[in-house]
């Protein structure tokens, strides 16, 4: 029999492994679903025999075949459709993020600091940039101690382009007016409209706030806090990463004030997202992005089916039927690019207690109504 199958019926198989992904996003951010954990991101880690490499650790999708129907040949992405929040990059570019990363053990040349977090920032904007809205914003803006108004990077979908421009044509270069950067991102959300699927700050810097003496040094540090409390009260939360290897117990104790009062503390000690490397910068930058994409019952598919209506659709394993009057199971909406699921099956989606989730292509499953 199979040798008659012809080739737009041969059965393709995509499994997509729901990961966690990292930290609740409350309130705002829509996890009272559990919809902290599901970030829609893919990432194909499928070799040509079919085997995963490298799965990934931030709660990527893993593309995988499926043996019970045939070879996986052509691996089709699927994006979970949830509503996009905002979320604005308050960026250190001081002169310390001109220096070398110090690791042991160590290698030669040392990673700069700007370099690997330019790097880091690219890669996550652009696998995020169609699911969150992100915007840029810098400090200084000077060689000393200003910083301009406005986003440098608009808060929008498909910005990462635009992010990258900025990141290649600035360096680092002055000293770390943290709370005015973060003053100034408080200006910038009460110019926008106020954004239901959530409003976040990414904050990260590579040392602790200054502009002065010692005197002041400790007063930029309390209007740093005052600044991401700011925030707060107009619900904007804030993550706080720490960069580079340069924290002692002062930088410790300061960012982990500020990530109590941002509202979304790493859960664990250290309670802010501690980077002292590229791996570690990367895997903390894409947990916080995952962490924040809203779920949804609907996945888009990168291409239709061969067959629309050859298709199973598995939950943790377990098949979906298709639901045509969208009572309890999934269907096509509003197009064959497009799955939905209703019913009891969404709310297995939502609610966070669904592992995996499989579209078999050339595989007809259950039907209801």
């Amino acid at each position: 029999m199979a040798a008659r199958l012809s080739v737009r019926s041969f059965c393709f198989a995509l499994m997509v492994a729901m990961l966690g992904c990292g930290p609740t996003a409350d309130g705002d951010g829509g996890n009272g679903n559990g919809g902290g954990n599901r970030d829609g991101g893919t990432t194909s880690n499928v070799d040509d025999a079919g085997n995963i490499i490298n799965p990934p650790t931030d709660g990527g999708l893993i593309v995988q075949p499926d043996a019970s129907c045939g070879a996986q040949t052509v691996p089709i992405a699927v994006m979970n459709l949830g509503d996009p929040p905002d979320m604005l990059i308050v960026l250190d570019r001081s002169g310390s993020m001109g220096s070398p990363i110090i690791s042991f053990p160590p290698t030669f040349p040392p990673p700069v600091r700007w370099d690997v977090m330019k790097n880091a920032l690219k890669m996550v904007t652009s696998a995020r940039q169609t699911q969150i809205k992100f915007g840029l914003s810098a400090f200084p803006t000077d060689d000393n101690c200003a910083v301009m108004p406005g986003a440098r990077v608009a808060v929008a979908l498909n910005t990462a382009t635009m992010i990258e421009g900025y990141l290649n044509g600035n360096g680092p270069q002055g000293n770390t007016p943290a709370h005015i950067g973060l003053q100034e991102a408080k200006n910038i959300f009460m110019s926008l409209p106020v954004n239901p699927a959530g409003r976040y700050v990414l904050f990260a810097t590579d040392g602790e706030p200054n502009c002065g003496g010692a005197a002041m040094d400790q007063a930029s540090e309390n209007e740093t806090i005052a600044a991401i409390q700011a925030l707060r009260s107009i619900n904007v939360k804030t993550f706080v990463l720490g960069f580079g290897d340069s924290f002692g117990s002062t930088g410790t104790a300061f960012l982990t004030r500020a990530s109590t009062e941002g509202g979304v503390p790493r859960a664990g000690s250290p309670n802010f997202y501690a980077a002292n490397n590229a791996t570690d910068l990367q895997n903390a930058l894409n947990t916080i992005a995952g962490g924040v994409v809203r779920p949804s019952c609907s996945y888009m598919l990168a291409s239709p089916p061969p067959v629309p209506n050859s298709v199973t659709v598995s939950l943790s394993g377990t098949p979906v039927p298709r639901s045509t009057q969208h009572t309890d199971g999934w269907d096509y909406h509003p197009d064959a690019n497009t799955i939905t699921f209703f019913g009891g099956a969404c709310a297995q989606v939502m609610s966070g207690m669904v592992t995996q989730v499989s579209f078999v292509y050339g595989c007809p499953g259950p039907v209801i109504d």
